[in-house]
């Protein structure tokens, strides 16, 4: 009996050993016996570390915050402690993890606090060089304090002559005073855009340190794979792929690299640069961008023909040729150059697949030894607008990419037909949105209708309630056909030749683009040599005036958040930005502009949510300053003036010296711009919105502004969807981005650089 139950509890008791003898060899006796600050430190140095894995959560704030709240707590928790300046500097390091996600100057200035305190109360430790390089350079990039940074680099060079950080002092000071017109060096800005190194392995991160330095220095093998990686990880951010500036920063990089002399990376810089520029095109959607990519990869094969990249460059460059052309024949030579010059390279066997999906019996160009001539390219419709001057006018402007000729005619009404004009574009094409059609209500302009046309043109039908007199003008800034129309008594809007809407057919052959001299004149800030570096952003209503509110939105707390994030992108893109308020609090409308004037500002944008009694009403519109140009336009305002306290003899003046004044047409190109890129924005992130164009009216807020000034109405709270939309911190971020990208536009317009999106850097030497 006794021997059956030793049987049964043996097993047990084994078991029982083995696990104690497991738990004796695995005890941590080390961490269990550190004192409580150590342990709470060495705690939260695996949540940085557990932070960093996590792609999801590290790109939130509070994961952030709290890690910097809880290194501070540690370091005020024992005075006594030896290891406090780690502590503080990990602080800093939180704080600036988060600057790098959340694009906010305030969260810089907390970790440039944290890193100069732990230099200033902890001068003898070794961290206290690396403290004094990060406040530097996080002081050129963010602040665009080079005074501060220079400072701070001319004390490590006196305090720690002998520190690992001397080096890269001396390459970021160096990278500083080269620096042009203020703005903090392309190397400077790289450095702090790119994710702090965590301090845990201090040899890797000196390391690091040390293959910077020699980057800055001119070491072009280094230079290239940094520039090579920024390549890869701007390619995965969903936000930035699509902003101009770091492709445009990135491609400049690698043309530099290509420029420094004859290497064996030259021709790899030359090609990676042309490819940052095809990726530039493939987001901007520009001919321009297009173009330049093409051209970009041809000069490869033309300066390197026996390298292995040729092939890939002809390629790519026949590829962009194809999609541009939307088919066709015109990448024909570049296929056939591959398949001729180098039949044994990688691309040859794509090439001549591609030669054989043409179309049967297509006739393929004759074959060259140099690379084609440029053909024109096809003309695109790609914008349609119209903006009505009271109830008898109206003013529609359809830009295109490039010229197109064109006839206009117009047929009378008849049988419960309305009175049409009927517009014939010659082998150009539309876009989807534009192919789409409208209705429109409240306008002398009634519906827009798109059908195609035997001969690979479009033909756009215009009804109108009535048409006394019309009248077409192109216009080349950008390249659009303009037409005006009147009825009643009502005078023509803009300034072109009057043809009589008698008979039934009036044909206005297509006219010659006006002179440069014309052109000059009517764009002054461009010939004046204006440009944009500091933006008053100002965030409607607030405090007291909570705006229109409806399905659970308020527009003073919509307009903050939307004001916000866009002063971020555009101070992310180099500007200046000034705000009329950061937070929930009251401001006279007057008080706006007189701020923006003091400021002296050079662009001026409001953001204000729009509603209507009637909630089927949605959409998105952008408004200069000038007259209501329909009864729905002086309805808004009317709205929005409601907290004014001008004067009837006040408002008289000021509108007098507006429209005498070019800001008026500066205005609305301003308005154009933001709202042309603030509805492909929104389109692009997947949002179906109402595009209801650019309108003039009376905004009090506006007045009294000395620059160009807008009021951008984001959407109607009153609609349901659009309120829905309104309340989701996403699509108030495209709201931003497609505001900003609008603005940048406006810039590069007044800087003759024709683009589309987020190039607001400083002008080089041989910039366009």
């Amino acid at each position: 009996m006794d021997r059956t139950i030793l049987h049964r509890i043996a097993p047990p008791l084994a078991f029982a050993f083995a696990l104690c003898i497991l738990v004796v060899c695995c005890y941590d006796s080390g961490f269990t016996g550190l004192p409580p600050t150590e342990k709470r430190y060495v705690a939260a140095k695996a949540g940085i570390a557990n932070l960093l894995r996590n792609d999801k959560k590290n790109m939130q704030r509070e994961p952030w915050e709290k890690l910097a709240t809880e290194f501070r707590d540690i370091y005020n928790a024992d005075p006594a402690w030896p290891n406090r300046p780690a502590a503080l500097f990990r602080a800093a390091e939180a704080f600036e993890q988060l600057a790098t996600r959340s694009c906010a100057r305030s969260d810089a200035r907390q970790a440039i606090n944290c890193y100069e305190t732990v230099a200033l109360r902890h001068a003898s430790s070794r961290l206290a060089d690396d403290a004094l390089f990060r406040a530097a350079r996080m002081r050129a990039a963010w602040l665009r304090d080079e005074k501060g940074a220079l400072t701070l680099l001319e004390r490590i060079k006196k305090q720690y002559p002998n520190g690992d950080m001397l080096g890269e002092a001396e390459a970021l000071e160096k990278a500083i005073k080269a620096a042009s017109r203020g703005r903090a060096a392309p190397e400077a800005l790289a450095a702090i855009t790119r994710p702090t190194s965590q301090l845990a392995d201090e040899q890797a991160e000196t390391a690091s340190a040390k293959k910077s330095a020699a980057a800055f220095a001119g070491d072009l093998p280094l230079r290239y794979r940094a520039a090579k990686s920024r390549m890869t990880a701007l390619g995965k951010d969903k936000i930035k792929s699509c902003w101009r500036q770091p492709w445009e920063e990135l491609r400049e990089e690698f043309l530099k690299i290509h420029k420094a002399g004859k290497h064996r990376l030259a021709v790899n810089a030359l090609f990676q640069a042309a490819a940052c520029q095809q990726s530039l095109a493939a987001c901007s959607r520009l001919s321009a961008d297009s173009r330049k990519a093409e051209e970009m990869y041809i000069n490869v094969s033309r300066q390197y023909p026996a390298h292995a990249l040729a092939d890939d460059a002809l390629f790519n460059a026949a590829l962009i040729r194809w999609d541009r052309k939307k088919g066709g024949s015109e990448a024909n030579d570049l296929l056939e150059k591959i398949v001729r010059d180098y039949p044994r390279g990688d691309m040859a066997p794509q090439a001549r697949r591609m030669l054989a999906r043409m179309a049967p019996g297509q006739k393929a160009p004759a074959k060259k030894t140099a690379v084609a001539e440029k053909t024109p390219e096809k003309p695109e419709l790609q914008v349609l607008s119209w903006d009505s001057h009271g109830k008898n006018s109206v003013e529609i402007s359809l830009e295109l990419s490039a010229p197109s000729k064109y006839t206009l005619r117009k047929i009378d009404a008849a049988r419960g037909r309305p009175p049409r004009l009927v517009l014939d574009l010659e082998n150009a094409a539309v876009v989807s949105d534009v192919r789409k059609g409208v209705t429109v209500n409240g306008s002398l302009l009634q519906a827009v209708r798109v059908r195609d046309i035997k001969n690979g043109g479009a033909s756009l039908q215009f009804d109108f309630r009535d048409v006394r007199l019309f009248e077409a003008r192109n216009e080349d800034d950008p390249c659009r056909i303009v037409l005006a129309v009147a009825a009643g008594n009502a005078r023509l809007p803009g300034n072109t030749t009057t043809v009589a809407a008698k008979g039934k057919k009036n044909v206005i052959a297509a006219k010659a683009p006006p002179t440069a001299r014309a052109t000059q004149v009517s764009n002054m800030a461009s010939q004046l040599g204006l440009t944009v570096h500091r933006v008053f952003i100002d965030a409607g209503h607030g405090g007291k005036d909570p705006g229109t509110s409806h399905n659970k939105i308020t527009e003073r707390d919509i307009t903050l958040d939307i004001g916000l994030a866009l002063g971020r992108l555009l101070q992310a893109n180099g500007l200046e930005v000034i705000y009329s308020r950061t937070r929930d609090r009251a401001i006279a409308l007057s008080e706006r502009t007189r701020l923006a004037n003091v400021a002296k500002a050079d662009l001026f944008v409001s953001v204000h949510v729009n509603a209507h009694d009637n909630a089927a009403v949605s959409g998105f519109e952008t408004y200069f300053l000038d007259l209501a140009s329909n009864p729905q336009a002086a309805r808004v305002a009317m709205i929005e003036n409601a907290a004014s306290d001008k004067r009837l003899g006040d408002m008289q003046n000021m509108l007098a010296e507006v429209m005498l004044n070019a800001r008026a047409d500066e205005s609305k190109r301003l308005a154009s711009d933001i709202q042309r890129l603030s509805m492909f924005r929104l389109k692009k992130r997947q949002y179906s919105v109402r595009d209801n164009g650019v309108k003039s009216a009376p905004f009090h807020v506006l007045l009294g502004a000395q620059m160009p000034a807008v009021l951008v109405e984001v959407g109607y709270c009153s609609n349901t969807a659009e309120a829905r939309n309104l309340a989701t911190a996403k699509y108030r971020n495209a709201i931003a981005e497609g505001v900003a990208e609008g603005i940048l536009a406006y810039r590069n317009r007044l800087l003759n650089n024709r683009t589309a999106e987020n190039a607001l850097t400083g002008r080089r030497a041989d910039a366009m």
